[in-house]
């Protein structure tokens, strides 16, 4: 389970053009990220050219064919640094939730058990299979 990172090392974006603010916020929010600690040296130059490829995005002077062709590009890369949903559950990435969390300092806090605690949502959860089968069910005659 991935885990925040406290007190994160972010790098310097790449010396070159004057950075958009949108970019230097998303670098921040990027290398603050529970996938941190999961990349590796080649991860860091995707990293650094997607946001390059963003920073050619937000010009105004990039043509709407460039940036849709930008945005595909973009979308790639953030994959492959695992910063998308899709792609840390196909890498088998989960990151742990505040609730969970919590409930795991609690029960260490009172001596209880090490098992993680669901939480209610999680409890109430109906797998969508089963509500989809049991819906199909009822409306059927």
């Amino acid at each position: 389970m991935l885990k925040p990172v406290k007190n994160p090392t972010i790098p310097a974006l790449p010396a070159g053009p004057d950075w958009y603010p949108q970019i230097e916020a998303w670098w921040r929010r990027a290398w603050s990220s529970p996938m941190v600690p999961e990349w590796t040296e080649s991860d860091v130059d995707t990293m650094y050219l997607a946001a390059k490829l963003m920073q050619e995005f937000w010009s105004p002077e990039t043509s709407a064919n460039v940036c849709k062709n930008l945005a595909a590009e973009i979308r790639q890369l953030l994959a492959q640094c695992g910063l998308t949903p899709m792609s840390r559950r196909s890498l088998q990435w989960e990151i742990e939730r505040v609730d969970e969390a919590q409930a795991r300092g609690n029960a260490r806090r009172s001596g209880t058990s090490s098992a993680p605690a669901k939480s209610a949502a999680a409890k109430r959860k109906v797998d969508p299979r089963v509500a989809r089968r049991e819906r199909n069910l009822h409306s059927v005659g």
